[in-house]
């Protein structure tokens, strides 16, 4: 089977070894996803470890010619903190022997493909599912963000395709999730949204990728 490991910057046999990782960034207080601008609140944190951390990931896997910006490592944060919800539902889902199975991949490079990326690759036996995230102010029905990385997906498919070996199966999923504070300010009616999408995506990785392995 093909190993994504090598052009990833950072991966995980299992969940439980991605909620260590998680857990081991020492936040001061929990992530908060807001509204302001990824370089805005980048400038926050661009010293803190976790960041520092961030960097030495990707600078060490040589996979990219530049160097990775702040506002990427924002997104980065945002992710994987929805993505820490997201798979806390899904364990719920999951025998023991599923979820242990399960691996998980981040920021893949494609090969040939002027450096772009994949934002999660979930590998379960055989299927694996292209994951691209994004966080928006506004509802994302309303907006053309959904059309957007679906259409990325697509084409990542496409070059995936040209390498990966027969059995693998590929799926896509676009998440995008909504910033919850204002400032200091909870907004509920996106905190809401984003905790049924978690629901909704763990709903969908277990019924599509994990139930599915013995078809």
């Amino acid at each position: 089977m093909y190993t994504f490991k090598d052009n990833s910057m950072i991966s995980f046999d299992s969940l439980d070894e991605f909620n260590r990782f998680y857990s081991d960034f020492d936040f001061y207080s929990e992530w908060r996803i807001t509204t302001a601008q990824n370089n805005v609140r980048g400038a926050i944190i661009r010293d803190k470890s976790y960041v520092n951390r961030i960097r030495e990931m990707f600078a060490e896997k040589k996979l990219f010619r530049r160097n990775i910006s702040i506002a990427e490592i924002v997104s980065i944060l945002d992710s994987y903190s929805v993505m820490l919800r997201a798979f806390k539902e899904l364990k719920q889902l999951c025998k023991q022997s599923e979820w242990n199975n399960i691996r998980l991949h981040s920021e893949y490079k494609i090969y040939f493909s002027k450096n772009r990326r994949i934002d999660f690759i979930i590998e379960y036996g055989a299927r694996i599912l292209l994951v691209e995230f994004r966080v928006s102010n506004i509802f994302p029905n309303v907006s053309t963000i959904w059309q957007k990385k679906e259409s990325e997906l697509l084409v990542y498919k496409e070059l995936l395709r040209n390498y990966l070996p027969e059995p693998y199966r590929i799926h896509l999923y676009a998440f995008i999730a909504m910033s919850e504070y204002d400032k200091r300010q909870a907004i509920p009616k996106h905190i809401k949204y984003n905790k049924d999408n978690a629901k909704f995506f763990a709903e969908y990785v277990y019924e599509f990728i994990i139930n599915r392995d013995s078809d």
